[in-house]
């Protein structure tokens, strides 16, 4: 159940938080956050809440972070569960394809493509690490900033 949300301003563009009421992640969105579901975070909390996020995300856009340790909570099916939590497994900088998780996971691959695609939590869940059909230009600046190539906003 989400309660709070609030606002980021990162170098990937504004982004929504959303986290229920025992600090847990549970949506971080560039974009189509509904804001009239929660309300919004105290302003006490909103600032500790915050800093810790928008720290964790710029080290990791500068690449100095690798594996990000703020609490979560995605809310899902259960296949998706699964999928999401292998996802956070792949090593930074590295790759897989969507049938390797359907042959690991036992789920058919268009599961791990939906998953991947509806992931909650961009960026913490790193579903950019898994290439798939079609996807924006987002995943790929993602990669690309793993590989070493450093944080280019797309179309900037």
């Amino acid at each position: 159940m989400i309660l709070w949300h609030y606002e980021l301003n990162t170098p990937m563009g504004p982004m929504r938080a959303a986290f229920d009421g025992r600090g847990r992640l549970l949506e971080l969105v560039l974009e189509g956050f509904d804001p009239r579901k929660t309300s919004p975070l105290p302003p006490r909390e909103q600032r500790e809440a915050k800093r810790f996020l928008d720290r964790q995300i710029d080290a990791y856009l500068a690449g100095t972070l690798r594996t990000f340790t703020v609490p979560l909570d995605p809310q899902g099916r259960p296949s998706h569960l699964r999928i999401w939590d292998t996802v956070r497994t792949i090593p930074y900088g590295q790759t897989r394809q969507p049938s390797d998780f359907a042959a690991w996971l036992g789920l058919d691959e268009e599961v791990v493509v939906m998953a991947c695609a509806s992931n909650p939590i961009a960026l913490l869940i790193p579903a950019h690490r898994v290439v798939l059909p079609g996807e924006g230009p987002l995943p790929k600046a993602l990669r690309d900033l793993e590989s070493g190539l450093g944080w280019r906003k797309p179309g900037a």
